[in-house]
């Protein structure tokens, strides 16, 4: 449902892309699906109402222990390839274009950025200064 959410194609990509971000939730997420196996779904709620309670408490348990991303010493440069030049923005500047121009939501365009280095939106790239700008944008 995630992955179909966020448009990925396979859920292997949406496993790969954020995955780092929380990595003992897997334990906790397999533990609940365990439990569900072994003790079956609820009679008396259905299994649409079940999964929203299962991923409501998921995102709470997120939501209580928040990723272990912080850009926030980083450098963030916008780079226009086609006029080459280059400008230092803030990660909140960052996180409002991602929002505005692709409708991506501030947190995950930091989470894209941290794990890639760079992000791409709408012809213009966005780089964290430590890692620099791929080869393919210069």
């Amino acid at each position: 449902m995630i992955s179909q959410r966020l448009g990925h194609e396979k859920v292997e990509t949406t496993w790969r892309t954020y995955a780092h971000l929380y990595p003992d939730k897997e334990k906790m997420l397999a533990t609940q699906l365990d439990t569900v196996k072994i003790h079956g779904l609820t009679a008396n709620i259905s299994v649409e109402d079940q999964l929203l309670k299962f991923i409501q408490q998921f995102q709470n348990h997120i939501q209580d222990q928040p990723a272990l991303i912080d850009i926030s010493n980083e450098q963030i440069f916008r780079w226009n390839p086609e006029t080459k030049e280059k400008e230092l923005v803030t990660q909140e500047e960052f996180e409002y274009e991602a929002e505005l121009d692709e409708n991506i939501e501030g947190k995950l365009a930091v989470a894209e950025i941290f794990q890639a280095g760079y992000l791409e939106i709408c012809g213009v790239v966005y780089c964290l200064a430590s890692r620099g700008l791929p080869m393919k944008y210069l």
